[in-house]
């Protein structure tokens, strides 16, 4: 067995650490991606609806390939989408196939669940004073593991490196400023911006009551679908034949900044550096010269996005999960609809 055919995933502490065995066959060219930003470092999060899966943010890979398979317990596979390597150590709850690259070795499998269910109790289970950071990382087995007190460098995004960055001043310095965000962002280190509204310092108002459960259901809410799904589809989108430069910004203004600016209203929910990247990102699309600048500085934007995603689900109140009373079919049809005051 040779070094290239594993890789180690740590946690914090040898016993939530693990191997995956890479499936070179299946999936060469994600594989690849995932190499080029070795050794890596961030945190870990829990999902809530698809059963027992783990995942740490990573950057975007660039893959033509795919290896789309149904999850089982010790699938690894990497989540283009929402720019994430996940891993499932027991039920599976979600149907859709997964683009797989490796698989946990049967003898560390327990490792992956003691990681699985310490993730699960310190941030889905946990109350807002009492959640926990979960570093953890991926590295070369060949690499010296590391201790707990040890940290890796851990590099931006850099999704179009072909690009020819000689441009306006607005295009460097959104990107310039989209990198600063995602190294920061992908620490496993509390952002002051995160810190703030865990604890109840937000700006935003239910009457005159401050809206502090309501701030982070909008959160939520908005970034699950602003980088998995609007970001992306829009990056797709400029991959298709007939797309031009112009056609690109005009959809980019249309989804994102006319009529309902999606960054100043994540800016007024607490996440204030996004309103100043909005204002460079803006100014920036009407300078551009390039399809490949448009993708190089979007790309970079939905990972930030992505990152502010992943640590307001980390701090979210699914503890509040118990005041839930669940029901069967039954009992709800004989229950009274809701009324109406006339």
């Amino acid at each position: 067995m040779t070094a290239l055919d594993y890789l180690q995933v740590f946690g914090p502490g040898e016993e939530f650490s693990f191997r995956i065995q890479l499936l070179h066959s299946e999936n060469s060219e994600v594989i690849a991606g995932i190499l080029q930003h070795l050794p890596f470092e961030s945190f870990c999060l829990h999902v809530v609806v698809a059963g027992e899966t783990i995942y740490t943010p990573f950057p975007t890979i660039a893959s033509k390939t795919r290896n789309m398979v149904p999850r089982r317990r010790g699938t690894v596979y990497y989540n283009a989408t929402s720019q994430s390597i996940c891993f499932c150590y027991g039920v599976v709850t979600e149907s859709t196939p997964v683009n797989a690259f490796a698989q946990v070795f049967d003898a560390d499998m327990g490792a992956l669940e003691r990681l699985g269910k310490l993730v699960y109790t310190h941030t889905i289970q946990a109350e807002a004073i009492d959640k926990k950071i979960i570093r953890c990382g991926i590295v070369v087995p060949r690499s010296s593991m590391l201790s707990p007190t040890q940290t890796l460098s851990v590099e931006p995004s850099d999704p179009v490196s072909h690009v020819n960055r000689t441009s306006s001043g607005a295009y460097d310095a959104t990107n310039t400023f989209l990198s600063d965000q995602i190294l920061r962002l992908r620490k496993p280190i509390e952002p002051i911006e995160i810190k703030k509204l865990r604890l109840g310092c937000v700006k935003a108002r239910t009457g005159t009551e401050p809206a502090i459960f309501q701030s982070l259901i909008f959160l939520q809410g908005f970034l699950s679908t602003l980088g998995p799904h609007v970001f992306s589809r829009l990056l797709i989108l400029s991959h298709e034949p007939a797309m031009h430069l112009g056609l690109m910004v005009k959809q980019t203004r249309v989804f994102l900044l006319d009529t309902f600016n999606h960054f100043e209203f994540l800016a007024d929910l607490g996440l204030d550096c996004v309103h100043r990247v909005g204002e460079l990102y803006a100014t920036a699309l009407d300078e551009l010269q390039t399809l490949e600048q448009w993708r190089y500085m979007t790309d970079n934007m939905r990972t930030m996005i992505q990152l502010w995603y992943r640590w307001v689900h980390l701090i979210f109140p699914w503890y509040m999960k118990d005041g839930f009373e669940g029901r069967s079919e039954e009992e709800v049809g004989k229950m009274p609809s809701l009324e109406v005051l006339r």
